[in-house]
C-alpha cells in the first residue's frame, strides 16, 4: 500500500503505471465521496467520476504530483476535487434540466421562485427583488419565505437529493490549486442592475440579518443554513450535531423569523442627527 506522501514520487517515476496503481487504490474512495456529495443517479455519478479522473490524470498527474502532503490528508484533498467536479457537472446541466412534475403543478410565482433559488442560486434578497420586478407587484421577503416553504413541501427526498442546492449553490469552478476556493463568490443579479434595485436588495438582506440576530443562536443557525446556504434538514441536523430536527421545529423557527421581520418593518426610523 502506497502512503499518502509517497504518491508524488511514485507518479513522477512512472506516470502511467503510477496512475493505474492510484486509480485501483482510490476508485472506491472517489465513488463513495461522489455519493456523499448527494449524487445518487448512477449515470451522473459515473460522469463526475470520469471528470475527476480526467482532472487528476491531466499532464501526467500534475495536480497529484504537486499536492503538498503537509497540507492535509489525501482523502480530504480528493473530497474537494470531487465537490468541484460535481459543481462543474451540475452547472453544465442547468440549461437542460426540467422542473420536477410536483413543482410544475404549482402556480407561476412558485415555479419562478424555484428556478431563482434552486437553479440560479439567488439569495433571498435577490429573489425577492427579481420577483417583484417580474410580477410587477410588491413582493416581500416574508412572501418569499412562505413560497419556499410551499416549494419545499412539494419536493420529495429524491428531488432534494438531486438538487443538493445545486451542489454548494453552483459556485463557479475553481482550480485544483486554488487555496481560496472556500470563499463564496456572489454572482450579480444581472449584468447592470440599477442602483435602486441594488439598494433595495441590500435593505432586504439587512432586514433578514437583523431578524436572524434576534433569534436564539441555534435557531438562527438552522434557518440560515436552510434558506441562506440551501442545506436540507438532514444535512443541517448532521452539521449542527442535533439529536433530532423535525419539520415542525423548522416551521416554528421560520414563523418566529417572520414575526421578527414584521416587527422590524414596523420599527420607526431613527431620526437623523
Amino acid at each position: 500500500m502506497v502512503a499518502d506522501d509517497e504518491w508524488p514520487s511514485v507518479l513522477a517515476a512512472d506516470p502511467e503505471k503510477g496512475w493505474r496503481a492510484f486509480i485501483d487504490a482510490y476508485t472506491p474512495v472517489l465513488l463513495a465521496q461522489i455519493e456523499r456529495a448527494g449524487v445518487v443517479d448512477r449515470d451522473e455519478a459515473m460522469e463526475i467520476y470520469t471528470r475527476v479522473c480526467e482532472r487528476l490524470s491531466d499532464q501526467n498527474c500534475a495536480a497529484l504530483r504537486r499536492r503538498d502532503p503537509a497540507a492535509g490528508s489525501l482523502r480530504g484533498w480528493l473530497a474537494v476535487v470531487v465537490r468541484r467536479a460535481a459543481v462543474d457537472y451540475i452547472r453544465s446541466q442547468l440549461g437542460r434540466r426540467r422542473i420536477f412534475g410536483a413543482v410544475r403543478e404549482l402556480d407561476q410565482f412558485h415555479r419562478r421562485l424555484f428556478e431563482l433559488y434552486y437553479w440560479e442560486g439567488r439569495s433571498l434578497g435577490e429573489a425577492t427583488e427579481m420577483l417583484r420586478a417580474e410580477v410587477k407587484r410588491d413582493v416581500s421577503l416574508e412572501s418569499v419565505l412562505d413560497g419556499l416553504e410551499t416549494v419545499d413541501r412539494a419536493l420529495s427526498d429524491r428531488h432534494r437529493s438531486e438538487l443538493l442546492s445545486l451542489v454548494a449553490r453552483s459556485r463557479p469552478p475553481a482550480s485544483l490549486d486554488d487555496r481560496e476556493a472556500s470563499s463564496p463568490i456572489v454572482e450579480p443579479m444581472s449584468e447592470s442592475p440599477d442602483p435602486e434595485t441594488v439598494l433595495r436588495t441590500r435593505e432586504i438582506e439587512e432586514r433578514l440579518n437583523r431578524a436572524l440576530a434576534a433569534l436564539p443562536p441555534e435557531d438562527a443557525a438552522i434557518v440560515s443554513l436552510k434558506y441562506v446556504e440551501g442545506l436540507t434538514r438532514t444535512q443541517i441536523q448532521r452539521l449542527l450535531r442535533l439529536p433530532d430536527l423535525t419539520e415542525h421545529r423548522v416551521r416554528t423557527i421560520v414563523a418566529a423569523l417572520r414575526a421578527r421581520l414584521s416587527a422590524d418593518e414596523r420599527r420607526p426610523e431613527c431620526p437623523s442627527v
